[in-house]
């Protein structure tokens, strides 16, 4: 019997024949290319049994190296189930960092050099992010905010990983902080000031690695010796540095084998570098190239689309995807008027669903999770979050906002005052304000300011300060809100931020809106407040529901490697997907970020098993929204329509796209999804009268406040007041009839 009959015998993995010439190639350089759903993990370990079991190579002679602790578990768990009752042998599964931490404590403990981790579990005195912001504090002169802190983290991380060295290389990585590569190297310098004692963050290890195995010949030839057998998985996400550590690791033998999916390569922010695989058959010309192309996980309508979609990417190895797996349903297509007849939508199937587990609601931005997840509590419905991320309740514009609110209460309160008094238009002079915090007076900081102004129109400014900000604390939150942006001049702040400091402009904005979405229905400026928390201490809880059946929320990017029965891809509208920057460097004739944006779109897609939901809209909050040109391109496909290179052109809003939701299904399946409306829904416009008690499939009860032929206002008992397109409504039977009439 031989190794394949055997494994089948004993696991029940069959492979197919790409799977098995991988298997079985053991001498020299593989890469092999693994599309989504292609069985990689389990292929990846049936190679290692075979090299153990066939070739007899020591386990201890095997390198089996993944991009992250959770793919070393899932991969060291597969192996044990495969091969656990057949050897006692086990293969040392490790991330890259993990090695390379290994290769530098073994080099600092020879040459007696002490070192200090600066990242991680550690000592906050002596933590990266407090060096860089003291260090950003000296060359900008002022406090960074969180917001310019994770910008520069990210700046440093790429650089390193990059392996960017020159200081005109340095100044041309994309950076809005102008000083990013002067704190950079004032940060390397402060790390090594003491020769004998080393500062150490998990780039570092990378670096500190590669150098010690280009440098130090005793060491290298010892890990080439050591490993005969060199595996990495997930390849397509290593950095220059990484690829380079495992090109020497596995010199001079080569006996190395690279998993990887180019067109699954979506972390080159983080230094990845997917030309290091494109030209894999350059670096090693004898070398050979596999690829295993059939999908396992997906039905043929998802598989051929996304096949079809990714192919615009011109840098990229020609594969066709395809599957064996029957026929299912077609992919669906929302053309929502409003983003939030979208989470409206999404909450009501998650709520629908029998089985919640294998629903995953995918979107590019944490921040567009926010709204979600206040929604999905209000109609209690527990969820698992992925990669949890709390940064928007810490971000400076929450606080500004909260800070208002504080000064409402109490407008003595000059410490308050501090904070946001260049934030708001009242035209106070840092001089008035460090008066202020010293005179120590009792009184309303305004009437205070009033007897120093420092010219005429700041006198009539600080009284219409004063009266908005006392204003503020009788008004709902939401209304205090928007006193805030339009009455306090808040937005404009923003605006003139953005210009001047090279923010997003329309992020910021859309804190402020998504605030003020939180806000809609909460009595007191307290109760917003406190809502804030409990949204914080919801997203922080929800990783104690993993295991349960709950639908799953998570980035595209943290989507990578997970499969569900159904999947929805939320705010698909340009500018998000492809972002800004994407398109303005593609203009630019820089397509790599559009590429990626392209293959991130693909991940998102190739996670559906059997159901997939593309979602856009036409309208947010005041701003007016086209959907995504990736979502245009796959209408075409759908319709059978020819496709070509990715086109930047503006998207044309068609006729069609005004219908509230459309449903587009590829001509080759002709199926369409037939939703069965409840039998006791409201479908005609005329049964919607002003005063009727109506119960909404999200918001439940509440009564009709307003009706006109487009759009309907209700006011609900827990919610406040919502207005939705009665269109949407009817056809989709959000409503249903209460009993009796409203008096209000």
């Amino acid at each position: 019997m031989n190794f394949f009959e055997r494994m089948k015998q004993l696991t029940g993995v069959s492979l197919n024949n790409v799977q098995k010439q991988a298997v079985r190639f053991h001498e020299g350089p593989l890469l092999l290319l693994a599309s989504p759903g292609s069985g990689k993990t389990t292929t990846l370990n049936m190679k290692i049994g075979y090299l153990m079991l066939v070739k007899k190579v020591p386990a201890k002679r095997i390198l089996a190296i993944t991009f992250s602790k959770a793919s070393a578990r899932d991969m060291e768990e597969r192996f044990e189930q495969f091969f656990g009752r057949l050897t006692n042998e086990r293969v040392a599964f490790s991330t890259i960092h993990s090695f390379a931490y290994k290769v530098v404590r073994e080099y600092f403990y020879k040459h007696q050099i002490d070192y200090t981790l600066i990242e991680g579990n550690v000592s906050e005195n002596l933590h990266k992010k407090v060096i860089l912001r003291n260090l950003f504090s000296e060359q900008v002169k002022q406090a960074p905010t969180e917001d310019e802190m994770d910008e520069l983290v990210t700046y440093i991380s790429f650089v390193k990983n990059r392996m960017v060295a020159t200081d005109e290389a340095l100044k041309k990585v994309n950076c809005s902080i102008g000083s990013a590569a002067k704190i950079f190297r004032a940060y390397e310098d402060f790390k090594k000031q003491n020769a004998k004692h080393v500062l150490l963050d998990f780039d570092d290890m990378l670096t500190y690695c590669l150098d010690i195995l280009q440098r130090d010949a005793e060491i290298r030839t010892k890990y080439q010796h050591l490993y005969e057998y060199v595996l990495t998985d997930e390849s397509q996400d290593n950095s220059v540095v990484q690829h380079e550590i495992v090109t020497i690791l596995a010199a001079p033998q080569n006996n190395l084998c690279v998993v990887a999916d180019d067109d699954q390569s979506i972390f080159m922010w983080r230094g990845a570098d997917v030309t290091k695989l494109l030209s894999f058959q350059q670096t090693y010309p004898n070398g050979k190239v596999l690829t295993m192309a059939q999908n396992y996980r997906s039905t043929p309508e998802i598989v051929d689309t996304a096949n079809t979609f990714i192919k615009r990417n011109r840098n990229r190895y020609d594969k066709k995807m395809f599957t064996e797996n029957p026929k299912g349903e077609p992919i669906t297509i929302h053309n929502m008027r409003r983003y939030d007849l979208q989470l409206n939508y999404v909450v009501q199937e998650i709520q629908k669903s029998p089985n919640p587990k294998e629903v995953v609601v995918l979107y590019r931005n944490n921040a567009s999770a926010i709204r979600l997840i206040d929604l999905l509590e209000k109609k209690d419905i527990p969820f698992y979050m992925k990669d949890v991320d709390v940064k928007f309740f810490k971000h400076w514009i929450v606080e500004d906002i909260l800070n208002f609110m504080r000064l409402s209460y109490n407008d003595r309160r000059a410490d308050i005052l501090e904070k946001i008094y260049t934030k708001m238009n009242a035209y106070i002079k840092k001089a008035q304000m460090q008066v202020l915090l010293r005179d120590g007076e009792d009184t309303s900081c305004f009437d205070r300011l009033q007897k120093n102004t420092h010219a005429p129109y700041q006198e009539q400014a600080l009284r219409k300060a004063k009266k908005n900000i006392q204003k503020m604390n009788t008004l709902p939150p939401d209304e205090a809100i928007q006193l805030i942006r339009r009455d306090l001049g808040y937005d404009k702040t923003l605006k003139n931020r953005a210009e001047h400091l090279g923010f997003n402009e329309e992020n910021l904005l859309s804190i402020v809106s998504q605030l003020e979405h939180i806000a809609e229905g909460l009595p007191t400026l307290e109760a917003f407040a406190k809502r804030l928390k409990e949204l914080e201490e919801i997203m922080k809880t929800s990783r104690f529901n993993k295991n349960e059946n709950v639908a799953t929320l998570s980035t595209m990017h943290s989507s990578k490697g997970l499969e569900f029965d159904t999947v929805y891809m939320l705010d698909l509208v340009d500018g998000v997907i492809p972002s800004k920057d994407d398109v303005k460097a593609y203009k630019a004739g820089d397509v790599e970020k559009m590429e990626e944006a392209v293959r991130l779109f693909y991940v998102g897609m190739t996670r559906a098993r059997k159901h997939l939901e593309l979602l856009t809209y036409n309208q947010k909050d005041e701003e007016t929204t086209r959907p995504s040109a990736f979502l245009e391109d796959v209408k075409k496909i759908l319709l059978g329509e020819e496709v070509g290179e990715l086109q930047l052109s503006d998207v044309v809003e068609k006729s069609e796209n005004k219908r509230p939701k459309e449903i587009i299904t590829n001509k080759k399946f002709q199926k369409k999804v037939v939703r069965e409306l409840p039998k006791d829904a409201i479908q005609q416009q005329q049964d919607l009268q002003r005063g009727l008690k109506v119960l909404h499939q999200v918001y439940d009860l509440g009564y009709i406040k307003k009706v006109t032929d487009d759009e309907i206002e209700i006011v609900f008992d827990h919610y406040g007041s919502k207005k939705f397109m009665v269109d949407y409504c009817l056809t989709n039977g959000m409503l249903r009839f209460a009993e009796g009439i409203s008096q209000t």
